[in-house]
């Protein structure tokens, strides 16, 4: 049995020894290692392409040509059995193989870098006088262009803010005024034995106006006066509430107002009054109020139409 397993010992050391040389002489394909890089292999001592080297090498030649005006580094290897010193020279023959094949498919000698690495860089690590298929190659790469770079957006220009806009002016609501009135009577009082006859009034106005506008101004007026040039002269006062119809024009406001109320003291028929009066406001500066108007009385005290009171008068207020 002990002579039995020596013999099959003896008898596997050939086949294994053989296996092993039959590995080393294998040529793997040539490969893509990825963009840009490409290997090509020989057998052992040599440096001669396949067709299918030449195929891969016209890829790198694609590739050369993509990327414009790239330097292709051409790297030769061989394994680590042999002389150190001849494998340089061989590595370097290996590399220059390559690169008269890259010349003959139309890449300019000057766009080649050339190099014998020898057994430096072994791509399969291995023991000195190790015979390794994949350590003798010759290595293509092709520089790639970087990547384009999209530049980042522009920053949008953020829109102006509009400018503030003023706050609206605050409407001015109300007028004060006071000013000189001067009026004539043309139904004063009785005469001895009956009939009428005439008197003049003079003093001042004051005036408060609300809300005026075209429709719904309304206004408190109220007059201390003198009579003179009458039969019974004397203080006088009269007292009125008016609607006003005002359309605001600006610095210019005209008004008709309806004024009612009543009059009372010397110089006049005691009792009330009714009547139009037509008024002229000018505001030139700010709430600075000038004002002129007119306006007739008639008085209920008197039967006739053209017994009333006509009135004039100027108005210096403000609005506010």
């Amino acid at each position: 049995m002990k002579s039995l397993l020596v013999g099959v010992a003896l008898l596997a050391l050939p086949v294994a020894a053989a296996h092993a040389q039959s590995r080393s002489l294998e040529i793997p394909p040539p490969e893509t290692v990825g963009q840009g890089e490409y290997r090509v292999f020989f057998g052992l001592g040599r440096a001669a392409l396949t067709d299918n080297d030449r195929q891969i090498i016209s890829q790198a030649v694609e590739d050369y040509r993509r990327t414009g005006t790239a330097r292709i580094s051409v790297t030769g290897h061989t394994d680590t059995s042999g002389n150190a010193a001849y494998n340089l020279k061989l590595s370097q023959r290996r590399a220059d193989t390559v690169a008269r094949e890259l010349i003959n498919q139309g890449v300019p000698a000057t766009d080649i870098a050339t190099v014998g690495r020898g057994e430096e860089d072994l791509l399969v690590p291995t023991a000195d006088g190790v015979r390794e298929p994949r350590n003798r190659r010759v290595e293509i790469v092709i520089p790639q262009p970087p990547p384009a770079v999209t530049p980042p957006p522009a920053p949008v220009a953020e829109a102006p803010q509009p400018a503030p806009q003023p706050a609206p002016e605050k409407p001015k609501r109300f007028i004060f005024a006071l000013g000189p009135v001067y009026g004539h009577n043309f139904g004063e009082s009785d005469k001895p034995g009956g009939g009428k006859t005439v008197n003049d009034l003079a003093g001042a106005e004051l005036t408060f106006r609300a809300f005026p506008g075209f429709l719904g101004g309304v206004s408190l007026k109220q007059m201390v006066l003198g009579s003179f040039n009458g039969q019974d002269d004397g203080l006088t006062g009269r007292s009125v509430a008016s609607l006003d119809f005002a359309p605001d024009l600006g610095i210019f406001r005209p008004t008709l107002a309806i004024n009612a109320g009543g009059v009372y003291g010397k110089g006049v028929q005691d009792g009330f009054v009714v009547g139009p009066e037509i008024r002229l406001d000018v505001a030139p500066l700010g709430g600075f109020n000038i004002g002129v108007k007119v306006a007739y009385d008639y008085q209920f005290r008197n039967a006739g139409w053209d017994e009333g009171i006509l009135w004039t008068g100027l108005d210096l207020g403000i609005r506010f």
